[in-house]
C-alpha cells in the first residue's frame, strides 16, 4: 500500500465502482466504528468480514451521494493513518443513518481519522475515529 494506491481506492469509492473498492479489503476485514455521541450507551459497531459490508454502502448510497477527500496521510510499514474529509448529500429521507434520521436535502460534512492495518496490500483492520462536524454550507465536493 502507498498513497497513490490509497488515492485510487478513494477514486473508486467516490465513483461507486464497488467491485474495485472491494478488492482493497482483506476477506477477514474488521472495521471498528466510533461510539456515537448521540447515543453513547449504544454498543460500539464492529463489522467483521465482507458479508454485508458492500450491502451497507449500496443501501446508504440509495439515499445520498457520499464523497471522500484525503487530507493528512501517514504510512509506516503495515500501519496507515488518514484524515478523511467526508460529505453526505441526501436526496431521499433516510431514517436509519448512523448519526440519526436525515431528510432529503440535508448535507452532513465531517472529518474522521482512520487507522488501517495492511495485510497482503489490503485493509485487514480499520479503526474509525470521529474528529469533527463542519458547517454544511462549506460543502464543496
Amino acid at each position: 500500500m502507498n498513497k497513490a494506491r490509497f488515492l485510487s481506492y478513494i477514486d473508486h469509492f467516490n465513483h461507486k465502482r464497488y467491485a474495485e473498492v472491494m478488492k482493497f479489503y482483506h476477506p477477514d476485514i474488521t472495521i471498528e466504528y466510533y461510539t456515537s455521541f448521540a447515543n453513547p450507551d449504544a454498543p460500539p459497531r464492529t463489522q467483521r468480514g465482507l458479508d454485508g459490508f458492500l450491502q451497507q454502502y449500496e443501501t446508504l448510497h440509495q439515499f445520498c451521494r457520499e464523497a471522500l477527500e484525503i487530507k493528512d496521510f501517514l504510512l509506516d510499514g503495515n500501519l496507515m493513518a488518514a484524515e478523511i474529509y467526508t460529505e453526505f448529500h441526501f436526496f431521499k429521507d433516510y431514517p436509519d443513518f448512523s448519526r440519526g434520521p436525515v431528510k432529503a436535502g440535508d448535507v452532513l460534512v465531517m472529518t474522521n481519522w482512520c487507522i488501517y492495518t495492511i495485510e497482503d496490500d489490503r485493509f485487514k483492520r480499520v479503526r474509525v475515529a470521529h474528529f469533527r462536524m463542519h458547517d454544511p454550507r462549506t460543502a464543496r465536493l
